[in-house]
Order: C-alpha cells, then sequence, then structure tokens
C-alpha cells in the first residue's frame, strides 16, 4: 500500500508541476527591501502545483528597479536584475514540456524514491534596487582631538550635527545572503538601526583625519562636502562587503561645535604670547576706554584726570630739566619768567 501511494502522489505531483508559471512582484516603496514573487494564477487555470516548486522554462517578469533571485534547497541558483521576462531553467524541475516524456518519467522516478514527494524546494524572492532615500541621522557630542602645533594647544572637544542619507542596494545577491534570516518585507527598520550606528562610528574617523589634517572647529562647518566623502568612502567599503549595500547621496543639514566660544578664547590668547602683540592689545584696549568714557557725560572728571595725569599737574615738573609754574608757565631756571615765582 505504501508504495502504491507513493506510485500515486508521485504521479499527480509531477502531473500538477509539469506546467510552466509566470511570477511577478508587486511594486515595492522605499520601506520594503524584499518581497516574495507572486504566481499568476486565475480561476480558470490548471497550474495547481506546488507553490514551492518552480517548473523549468517558467517565466520571471522583472521590473525596473528590481532584481528576481531564485533558491533551490537553500541555494542561489539563479539571479535575473535586468528588466523585463526571464526564464527559468532548472534541471531538477524539467518537465513534460521542456524535456519531454523522457523527463517527466524522470521527475516520477524521482518522486517515488522519497515517498511521492520532489526531493527540492524552490524559493523566488525580489529585491528592491532603487534609492532608498529619507533616512536621517542626529549624533551628539561626537568626540574629537583638537590640536595647535604653533599654539601647543591639545584639547578635546565635541561636535553634534545631523543630515541625511540614501542608499541603493548594488549587490543582490551578497544582500540576500546577508540577511535571509529576517522577515521579508520588513528589512529597512531592522537595518537603519544597526547602519546609523556603523555610521556614527565612521564619523569619529572621518572628524580625527580632518583634525589630523588642520582643520580648526570653528573652520568644520566649511568642510561638510569632504566629510560626506569621507563618510561615504568608509561606510561603501564595509557595507559592500557585508551586505551589498552602497551609499547613494549624504547630506548633513546642521553641525555646531561645542565648546567653540573657549577654542576662540585660547587661540586669541595664544596670540598674546608676543610681547608686541600684547602691547598692542593692551594701547588699544586703553584708547577704547578713554574714548567710552569721553561719550559719557558722567565720564568728564575721569577723562580730566587722565589727560591730567598724562599733561602732569601745575606747580610739578613738566619735563625732566624743566617745571610749570602756577600760573601755567614753562621754565627751565629757578624763577618764573612770567611772574617771577620761584621754582619750588
Amino acid at each position: 500500500m505504501g508504495i502504491l501511494k507513493a506510485m500515486t502522489g508521485a504521479i499527480g505531483g509531477a502531473a500538477a508541476d509539469l506546467w510552466k508559471e509566470a511570477f511577478i512582484c508587486d511594486e515595492m516603496d522605499s520601506e520594503v527591501l524584499m518581497q516574495r514573487a507572486r504566481k499568476l494564477v486565475s480561476q480558470r487555470s490548471s497550474n495547481q502545483g506546488d507553490a514551492d516548486i518552480i517548473t523549468d522554462g517558467s517565466i520571471i517578469v522583472v521590473a525596473a528597479g528590481q532584481c528576481a533571485i531564485v533558491t533551490e534547497n537553500g541555494k542561489v541558483v539563479g539571479v535575473y536584475p535586468e528588466p523585463g521576462e526571464q526564464i527559468f531553467c532548472s534541471e531538477q524541475s524539467r518537465g513534460m514540456f521542456t524535456g519531454g516524456m523522457k523527463a517527466f518519467i524522470r521527475d516520477v522516478g524521482r518522486r517515488i524514491a522519497f515517498g511521492g514527494d520532489a526531493p527540492y524546494r524552490h524559493r523566488l524572492y525580489y529585491i528592491n534596487t532603487k534609492e532608498i532615500s529619507g533616512n536621517s541621522f542626529s549624533v551628539e557630542a561626537v568626540p574629537f582631538r583638537f590640536r595647535h602645533p604653533n599654539a601647543d594647544l591639545d584639547m578635546d572637544g565635541g561636535i553634534s550635527c545631523s543630515g541625511s542619507y540614501s542608499f541603493r542596494i548594488a549587490d543582490p545577491e551578497a544582500f540576500f545572503v546577508a540577511v535571509t534570516r529576517m522577515e521579508a518585507g520588513k528589512l529597512r527598520s531592522s537595518l537603519i538601526v544597526q547602519m546609523n550606528s556603523e555610521l556614527l562610528t565612521a564619523m569619529l574617523s572621518a572628524l580625527a583625519r580632518l583634525c589630523e589634517a588642520g582643520v580648526r572647529p570653528s573652520a568644520m562647518t566649511a568642510y561638510t562636502e569632504q566629510l560626506c566623502e569621507m563618510l561615504c568612502s568608509v561606510l561603501n567599503e564595509k557595507w559592500r562587503t557585508a551586505r551589498g549595500i552602497e551609499v547613494f547621496s549624504m547630506a548633513i543639514g546642521s553641525m555646531r561645535v561645542l565648546d567653540s566660544d573657549t577654542f576662540k578664547t585660547l587661540q586669541r590668547d595664544t596670540v598674546f604670547r608676543n610681547p608686541a602683540m600684547a602691547a598692542g592689545h593692551l594701547t588699544g584696549a586703553t584708547a577704547g576706554a578713554m574714548q567710552t568714557a569721553a561719550g559719557n557725560p558722567s565720564g568728564g572728571s575721569l577723562t580730566a584726570t587722565l589727560i591730567t595725569a598724562i599733561r602732569g599737574k601745575p606747580g610739578t615738573p613738566a619735563q625732566p630739566d624743566g617745571w610749570r609754574c602756577a600760573c601755567g608757565a614753562e621754565n627751565q631756571g629757578r624763577f618764573c619768567e612770567a611772574c617771577g615765582t620761584p621754582r619750588p
């Protein structure tokens, strides 16, 4: 009875699976990176074979921005990246319409050996190869070390920035192998968390390279384009190998250097190590204070005091060899030439 049941199941299964199929995939939005194929079957169709068997010679319809991948018993046996109708070929599922009666009898014989079931299984997946945009990132207080050799300045700082990037699946087969354990149709939300963490790691390296090149913190915002290029280079090298993904574009929307005022103060104070620069700054500060006091209605007495201190008070020497009389005349001898008053 067991052999008879196996023979009946093998003949019925081989007859049901001998029909060629046509597979398509609905439009995938940016949230879907991988999706199972859909077989075109209507109520009038006699193609009611096993859903996990793709008959040799079946048609796989690939739309623009998609790539079809077929696995046989877990192994990738077909990759179809070109848009249009693709023909699936497999020695395992060759039936009457592609191999004649000989192929049909051979398939029945193998099924009988396995109790009436086919000893192979197929899976057909579609990979979304379009640009996946809208992936935002925001990092706070990314540490970096700033060195200024001329000023002997060496201190730690931080940068907060935000932006967005887009990516595409450049190697569908590598992507499929990397995410084969994830649930199809929900890959983007699962990957973005990990990819953003890796982006933060790459940013640490990129900022260190900019600082080593001598870029000042105050000028860091002018190097956003170079920072994006560095990030893309580091991430592409990692993501292509790990997941078959490459960065399509990246932009930094905002960047803020933490403790920027501290950096500016330290750089300014370094200039005053030069005595001439320090004296010039002090002279300018004194002149500015006098101008401010002169413009202040209540600062007239202070201005007069400063002027008197510079010119000298009445009755005191105006020069090392001369003296000023109370009447205001300047003299060199022992008596005032204007009023005759003795020299104090």
